[in-house]
């Protein structure tokens, strides 16, 4: 998988960074998945961005298998309101 970014102020390092750890966390055989950052803009800003997502790649793809959380992207995750109970015997 291929995921190209050319500009920071156009496609912020964030999206770039939440695109890649949603595809390290995807529910694939590892040893048939490849993932490609391809940086056209050289920015050093994107660079340190995902070192940084490398770093948390290695707490957020264990706890997503081991959770079997559906939303993969980080951003979308940690944004998305907490589900409610809809149990009909609540009082």
């Amino acid at each position: 998988m291929f995921v190209t970014t050319a500009d920071p102020m156009l496609e912020p390092p964030i999206i770039t960074v939440n695109t890649v750890l949603s595809l390290l966390a995807l529910d694939y055989p590892l040893h048939k998945l490849a993932c490609y950052v391809s940086d056209d803009g050289c920015s050093p800003l994107t660079f340190y961005a995902l070192q940084e997502a490398s770093k948390f790649a290695k707490f957020w793809v264990p706890f997503c298998k081991k959770y079997d959380v559906q939303v993969r992207a980080p951003f979308r995750y940690f944004s998305a309101k907490p589900e409610v109970s809809t149990a009909s015997n609540t009082p």
